[in-house]
C-alpha cells in the first residue's frame, strides 16, 4: 500500500478513531493481538498500513459491533478471494481525513501471497503469548519468530511470492532483525516444540540465518528448506495440489486483470459501490472536490471518476462530435451557449436545428456513459461524477424542454429530435447521492479566472449559469446541501463525513 505522505513523524500520528476502538475493547477485555509487522506497527496505527487483527472467536461479535458503532463499515476484495475467517473494515477517521482499513481475523490464513492456502494453527499461539507495543497488544517476539520463519520459507516454493519478495526487497530483513533483538531464542525454542513438533528447532534456526544471507548458494538453500517446511506442514494446506495450481492461475489472472489493466483497488464496500454526484454552477469547487475525494477514497477502495457534463463520444457520434468546432467557428451565434441564452430570454421561440442536434448527441453519449458506470457501481465500483442530470427540464445538464415546449414544436422533424432528447434523458439511472454546491456569484467569478479553463467559461456565462432560475431536481436520492465559500479544508471535513455517512 502506498503510504500517505505526511509532515509528521509515524510515530507521533494517534488517530483518535483507532485509540477509541483500542480503548473500548481493552474495556471488554476481549483478547486480541495485532500479529504481523509489527516493527512498522506505528504505521498501521496512523492508517497508512493496515491494522491486521487476531480476535479470540468466541468474541469476535463483541469487536464487530465496537468497530460498528465507531463508523466501520464492512468490506471485501474485488477479486472475490474465499478467505473464510478474515474479514475486512474499513473505518473514516474525520479529524485526520483518513480511511482506516482493519483486516480483522478469527482464523490465520496465510502462507503464499495470492491463495493464503496455509492454515496453521497460530490462533492460540499468538493469543496467549502477548506483550504492549506502542500501547496495543502484540505477539511476544518469540511468537512471532516462529511466524515469521515459516512464512519466509513457505514463499520461497512459489514464483509469484518471489517477486513479491523481490518487490519488497529490504523490509523484511528489517522486521527479523528487529524481531531477534527483541525475542528469547530458547523460548522460540520451548514455543515450537509445544505448538509445531512437526518442525526440527535446527531447521528453525536455519531458516532464521538464511534469510540475511544472499547469493545464489543461499537462494537454494531457502529454496529447498522451504519445501522442507511445506512438506512438513502440509496436513494444514487448504486445497490440494491440483486445486491449488488451478486456483493459483485463476488468481494471478485476476489480478493482473485487476492491477495492470483495469488499475483499480482491490476493496470494496459489502453494501456495492454507489455512484455520487456533484451539482451546481461553474466555479461552486465539484472538480476541487471530485479529486480530493477520489484521493481519500482511492487509497483503500475501487475508485472512478468521470465528467457526466463533458461525456466522451460513442462510436455513433464521434464524427459528428468532430464536426462542432468548425461548425461553431461558422455559426459562433449557435453555439449552445449564446442559444441557452437567448431561449431563456424568450428571444428563441423555435430551437435552431443544429442545437437540437447537439443536445440529442449529448443526451445520447451521456446515457452511454452514465448508464456503464451505474453498472460498474453495482459491481462495487465508487463512481464520483461531476456534474449530473436533472430531473427538471431546462435545468443544467438534464433535458432542455418541458412537455409543453415539445408539443408547442411546430416543425415535426424539431418536435422528434425534442422527444428523442426527452427519452434518452429518461433512460440513465439516478445517482446514489447527489451533492448540491453553492458559492455567491461573484466568489465564482473571481474562482473561474483563477483557474483560467479554456471554452465558454467566461465572466458572462459564470453569471448566467448562476442567475438560472431552473436549479436542478433531484427526487429519488439524498441530496446534501453544501455551502462552498468557506475554507477548502472544511468544506473537504463536511463533505467526507457526508459522504461515509451515506457510502
Amino acid at each position: 500500500m502506498t503510504m500517505v505522505e505526511t509532515n509528521e513523524a509515524p510515530e507521533q500520528v494517534r488517530l483518535s478513531t483507532v485509540d477509541r476502538v483500542f480503548a473500548e475493547v481493552h474495556e471488554e477485555g476481549i483478547r486480541y493481538c495485532h500479529w504481523k509487522s509489527n516493527h512498522h506497527l506505528h504505521f498501521a496505527l496512523a492508517a497508512t498500513e493496515d491494522l491486521d487483527l487476531l480476535i479470540e472467536k468466541a468474541r469476535f461479535s463483541e469487536f464487530v459491533q465496537i468497530l460498528l458503532a465507531n463508523g466501520f463499515k464492512p468490506a471485501e476484495t474485488l477479486t472475490s478471494r474465499q478467505q473464510p475467517g478474515v474479514y475486512h473494515f474499513l473505518g473514516n477517521d474525520a479529524d485526520a481525513g483518513r480511511v482506516i482499513n482493519v483486516h480483522a481475523y478469527t482464523r490465520i490464513l496465510t502462507g503464499d501471497h495470492l491463495l493464503k492456502s496455509s492454515t496453521w494453527p497460530l490462533e492460540r499461539l499468538l493469543l496467549e503469548s502477548t506483550r504492549e507495543h506502542l500501547g496495543i497488544r502484540v505477539p511476544s517476539a518469540s511468537a512471532e519468530l516462529i511466524v515469521y520463519a515459516f512464512r519466509a520459507m513457505v514463499k520461497q516454493t512459489t514464483v509469484m511470492d518471489h517477486y513479491f519478495l523481490w518487490r519488497s526487497k529490504g523490509g523484511s530483513e528489517e522486521e527479523l532483525q528487529w524481531l531477534l533483538s527483541a525475542g528469547d531464542m530458547e523460548r522460540s525454542r520451548s514455543l515450537l516444540a509445544r505448538y509445531f513438533p512437526e518442525i526440527e528447532y535446527a531447521d528453525f534456526e536455519r531458516a532464521l540465518a538464511l534469510c540475511s544471507e544472499t547469493g545464489t548458494g543461499a537462494f537454494l538453500s531457502r529454496l529447498r528448506l522451504g519445501f522442507r517446511f511445506r512438506r512438513a506442514l502440509s496436513k494444514y494446506q487448504r486445497y490440494g495440489s491440483l486445486r491449488r495450481t488451478s486456483l493459483t492461475f485463476l488468481a494471478t489472472l485476476k489480478m493482473g486483470w485487476n492491477k495492470i489493466v483495469r488499475r483499480q483497488k482491490p476493496m470494496m464496500l459489502q453494501d456495492g459501490g454507489v455512484v455520487i454526484a456533484f451539482v451546481g454552477p461553474q466555479a461552486t469547487g465539484k472538480s476541487t472536490l471530485v479529486k480530493h475525494l477520489r484521493a481519500w477514497l482511492g487509497r483503500e477502495l475501487a475508485v472512478m471518476t468521470i465528467h457526466a457534463g463533458k461525456p466522451p463520444a460513442t462510436w455513433v457520434t464521434f464524427v459528428p462530435s468532430k464536426l462542432i468546432p468548425i461548425l461553431r467557428m461558422i455559426h459562433p451565434d449557435k453555439s449552445t451557449g449564446n442559444v441557452e441564452r437567448a431561449i431563456e430570454g424568450g428571444e428563441v421561440k423555435s430551437p435552431p436545428l443544429l442545437f437540437l442536434v447537439r443536445k440529442v448527441m449529448l443526451a445520447w453519449d451521456r446515457r452511454s456513459l452514465l448508464r456503464d458506470v451505474y453498472r460498474q457501481s453495482r459491481n462495487g465500483r465508487i463512481v464520483l461524477s461531476d456534474r449530473y442530470p436533472s430531473e427538471l427540464p431546462g435545468a443544467i445538464d438534464g433535458r432542455s424542454f418541458g412537455d409543453e415546449q415539445i408539443e408547442g414544436e411546430k416543425s415535426g422533424f424539431k418536435r422528434w429530435l425534442m422527444a428523442k432528447e426527452r427519452s434518452l434523458y429518461a433512460e440513465i439511472p439516478p445517482p446514489d447521492l447527489v451533492f448540491q454546491l453553492s458559492a455567491p456569484v461573484d466568489l465564482a467569478v473571481k474562482r473561474n479566472e483563477e483557474r483560467n479553463k479554456e471554452g465558454d467559461q467566461t465572466e458572462e456565462y459564470v453569471r448566467f449559469r448562476h442567475s438560472s432560475q431552473a436549479l436542478p431536481v433531484f427526487t429519488r436520492c439524498p441530496v446534501e446541501c453544501v455551502a462552498t465559500d468557506r475554507g477548502l479544508t472544511e468544506t473537504q471535513d463536511e463533505v467526507r463525513r457526508l459522504v461515509w455517512k451515506h457510502v
